[in-house]
């Protein structure tokens, strides 16, 4: 409900309940129920009843007299009555006619005079005419097209529906369309339409059948009518075809990061059909959570991966997408980096230099060096990459800072760190420590692992032991082997004094080479040692049997 005003009371004696309703529409019908309250009772009291409003338009309408053919009724009608005590105002060409302010008028369907252009309105409200119809019908030419103005994008067809009427006296002869210029032009005539426009045609309805749209072929068409009693007429105003093509606008011209940006598919014309848009980035279809919404793309917020190319076309005619756009996003320096040219560990009077490096749009336009020394930074030069000699003076932590029209952003800190000349850095150290340390842990866990083996294969009553030695011509092999012959228990004190380390030494004596191939072989000597003493005591106390072999 618009522009409603409501008038409180609070006498009971003459009061005041009207309710008026400015700019009435269709959606203001409906019924309206009063309600008040009292100071006795204060809960609302409304009417049931209510008052019905219904939103009506004028029409005109021609009807036939019974019982007289000379006349006929023009009636300013509505769909709901307007009460008798309204006065109306009649209009023929757009002339006002003083003498008709009854809901009805009388015309000759016979005269010519009487033929025109009929409009009414109610007194008072002259502004909310009727729409003009032709009457006496009989008498009239008349072309009603499906639409007065066509809209259309460049390259595609048209198919316009008209529908005609002409004197019933009259037969129509042939019926064609003119584009309304100087001179005009009869559309089956012309070369330059050849191809261009097709016609069909019979009595009352006619078809103007466009393709290949132009540009150029915007403008007014009309359909003219010959009949075969001669006449001829051109049914005005006829219909407004607009050929036009399809553009990106961007709004905002220009756009930051973090903000919101409009993108809209716009013609010089409001297109026919309520089309259905499509968006493209750089020649793909555009598959992003960003909002469309009729003929408009909001980006909001806009990244920097959002720039790039877009056009747009409209469903069902996508090769004909409008010209791209490129989206230029604006930000401020991101992804910032220093390089150091030195590698390894810098000593005092190294030169090295350092780069910073970033992305930005616009480029960067500043760079400035810090250098920071406790909680304080110091300048220590500008420009895209410095360089300078380590010392202990220009030793610490180095960081840039990157600007650009839009903004600035730094880096992360590196260190530069000078080496005195002869003193090994603890960076140096450090990893030689650590690798020193594994090793000695794992030769330790190889060891211990070795002897717990060897123990393993060890059986309770027997000791082995083989010693490989390596000679000129093949191995040679020395088995030692201790057996225990003795039971008593008792003896296990006095044989654990006597089991201590063994050594036996057992040499091989070689000739001299011969030329025969058996002195190669392989030579073997066994020694064997007994001791007494019970199994429980052997497992207790054998020791380990070392055996000598010297090849001489």
């Amino acid at each position: 409900m618009q522009s409603v005003k409501f008038r409180e009371h609070s006498s009971s004696k003459y009061p005041d309940c009207s309710l008026k309703i400015e700019n009435l529409s269709d959606e203001d019908s409906g019924v309206y129920h009063f309600q008040f309250y009292t100071v006795i009772h204060t809960s609302w009291i409304t009417d049931t009843s209510g008052v019905q409003l219904s939103i009506t338009d004028l029409q005109v309408r021609e009807d036939v007299v019974e019982g007289n053919q000379n006349q006929t009724k023009v009636t300013c009608s509505s769909s709901c009555s307007l009460g008798s005590y309204h006065q109306y105002v009649w209009y023929k060409n757009g002339q006002l006619l003083p003498d008709k302010t009854k809901a009805s008028i009388l015309l000759d369907p016979t005269s010519l005079s009487e033929v025109g252009s009929y409009s009414c309105a109610v007194r008072g409200y002259e502004a909310n005419r009727a729409p003009a119809v032709c009457a006496p019908e009989k008498l009239c030419w008349a072309v009603k097209c499906v639409s007065t103005s066509v809209c259309t994008l460049a390259g595609t067809s048209q198919d316009i529906s008209c529908t005609y009427r002409y004197p019933s006296d009259h037969s129509i002869h042939t019926t064609s369309w003119e584009k309304t210029r100087e001179p005009q032009v009869d559309l089956q005539l012309a070369e330059e339409f050849h191809g261009l426009s097709q016609y069909q045609g019979k009595t009352g309805k006619v078809t103007l059948k466009v393709s290949n749209l132009k540009e150029g072929d915007s403008g007014r068409y009309v359909l003219k009518m010959e009949t075969k009693q001669g006449k001829v007429y051109s049914g005005s105003p006829g219909l407004t075809l607009f050929v036009t093509f399809l553009q990106v606008k961007v709004t905002p011209d220009t756009v930051i990061e973090g903000e919101r940006i409009t993108l809209t598919c716009y013609t010089t014309c409001s297109l026919t059909n309520n089309p259905t848009f499509i968006w493209y980035k750089n020649g793909q279809p555009l598959t992003t959570n960003h909002t469309t919404r009729d003929n408009k793309l909001q980006l909001n917020p806009v990244s920097s991966e959002d720039s790039g190319n877009y056009s747009c076309a409209v469903r069902g005619h996508e090769s004909l997408s409008s010209t791209a756009v490129f989206l230029n996003v604006r930000y401020k320096p991101k992804n910032i980096s220093v390089s150091i040219s030195a590698s390894g560990n810098m000593t005092e009077g190294d030169t090295v230099t350092l780069t910073c490096s970033s992305e930005a749009n616009p480029p960067v336009h500043n760079y400035t060096w810090y250098m920071k020394t406790g909680a304080e930074s110091l300048v220590r030069g500008t420009g895209e990459s410095i360089s300078f000699n380590v010392t202990s003076d220009t030793s610490g932590l180095y960081y840039c800072q990157a600007q650009n029209e839009v903004g600035s952003q730094t880096s992360t800190e590196v260190a530069v760190q000078a080496v005195k000349q002869g003193s090994v850095s603890v960076t140096v150290i450090l990893p030689v420590i650590i690798t020193a340390f594994l090793i000695l842990a794992v030769l330790l866990i190889l060891r211990f692992v070795y002897f717990r083996k060897n123990n393993g294969r060890m059986t309770a009553g027997t000791r082995a032991t083989n010693i490989n030695v390596q000679s000129d011509s093949g191995l040679l092999y020395a088995t030692v082997a201790t057996r225990t012959v003795t039971s008593d228990p008792t003896q296990r004190v006095a044989t654990r004094d006597q089991d201590g380390v063994q050594f036996t030494s057992v040499q091989i004596k070689r000739p001299k080479p011969q030329t025969t191939l058996q002195e190669d072989s392989v030579t073997y000597a066994s020694v064997q040692f007994h001791r007494g003493g019970s199994a429980a005591t052997r497992a207790e106390n054998d020791n380990v049997i070392y055996s000598g072999v010297n090849q001489l």
